[in-house]
This record gives C-alpha cells, structure tokens and sequence, in this order.
C-alpha cells in the first residue's frame, strides 16, 4: 500500500489498497481506508511511520471480524479508521488485548506465513505495527520469541527470527487453520448475501 493517505475532501483522507490471501489463491480484497480529520489531528502526522501500524490495524481487525469478502474481482470495500479503533479514555489505538497465548499463536503464524512463506528469510519479531495490534510492546515480543527459540521453534539472533524444521513439519496445522478462517469467512458473505436476495437486512 502507498502511504501516507490521500487527501480527499475536507472531513477525511483516503487510502486504497489490496489486501491479498498469502495461500496461493489469488483472492483478495480491494480497500478504501477513511481516516476521519478529526483523527488525524491527534496523530503526530499523517506520514507513513504513524499511519502505518493503525492502517494495518484495522484491516487486521476487520478480516478478524469477517467484514471484508476476499474475492477474484476489484470490489472496493470501506474501512473506517476512526475512533471506535481507539480507546474512549487515552485515545491510544486498540485493537486487541491478546494473552499470552495468544500472542505466542500470533508470532508462529507471522513467522510460517511472512518468514516461511511470502518472504522466506529472517523476520522481525519485535515489530511495533505487531505490537500496536496485540497491545502489548515490542519487549514482550521479543521475549515471547525468545521463548519460542528455547522450544526449538525458531531461530533467535539480533532480533530476527527463523523458523526451524520444527515449526515447518508443523506446517498442515497452520495451513487447516488458514482455510477454516477463509472458509468462515466466505459463510458468512453468502449468508448475508442470501438474507438481501430474499428481502432481509444484512447485518
């Protein structure tokens, strides 16, 4: 995705972009992310370092959620980036409050489908857009990492990581989970598809 956001308007900026499955498949989601103004004038900036771990953020939470479809064609879908993505209280961005088996699940996927997979090689663990996401700090991935390295799970050195045959031979679990997600994910599409074709209202 480029960045920093577009200016459009006087009320928000505009970021597009393609979101693509790392399976293979070839589907993907076409995205048009509205930062609100009034959002963007907490941020230091609208450059890329400050934009970059909330954009993510949000569509991260937003494929979570099931909101955006992954299809073969360039249907341009919505994502607010406004302040239901940040707490009441602080305005600090909140997307997830993960535990701590959740963010060791997180950084094994991160590795196998970044690390492994879409850019075979040494991987960051301690990323701060990772960390904004989880909402925890780049200390604590590291540690996690560090972890994971003791359990023969990955290579550990200078704050990069490599999967070991450990975690490969491991590679079926990740992949089945992939495909329950996507395939939850298209359930839930042509439920609701189903719902206005027959006159409902799509939740």
């Amino acid at each position: 995705m480029a960045l920093p956001p577009n200016v459009s308007g006087a009320d928000f900026h505009v970021l597009h972009g393609t979101v693509e499955l790392g399976d293979g498949s070839g589907l993907h989601a076409q995205v048009a992310l509205h930062l609100t103004r009034v959002v963007a004038e907490r941020l230091p900036s609208i450059a890329a370092e400050h934009t970059i771990g909330p954009v993510l953020g949000a569509i991260r939470k937003e494929t979570e959620r099931k909101q955006l479809e992954f299809l073969r064609s360039d249907k341009r879908q919505p994502i607010p980036l406004g302040a239901r993505f940040q707490d009441f209280r602080s305005k600090q961005w909140r997307f997830e409050q993960a535990s701590d088996a959740q963010i060791r699940q997180a950084l094994l996927d991160r590795l196998f489908w970044v690390g492994s997979r879409l850019r075979p090689g040494p991987l960051a663990m301690a990323d701060s857009a990772e960390a904004l996401y989880l909402g925890t700090t780049v200390e604590k991935l590291a540690e996690r990492a560090r972890e994971l390295a003791a359990e023969g799970l990955l290579h550990w050195r200078g704050g990069e990581a490599l999967a070991t045959e450990a975690l490969l031979d491991r590679s079926g679990e990740f992949e089945e989970r992939a495909r329950k997600a996507i395939e939850a994910i298209h359930r839930k599409h042509a439920y609701e598809q189903q719902k206005v074709s027959f006159g409902g209202a799509a939740n």
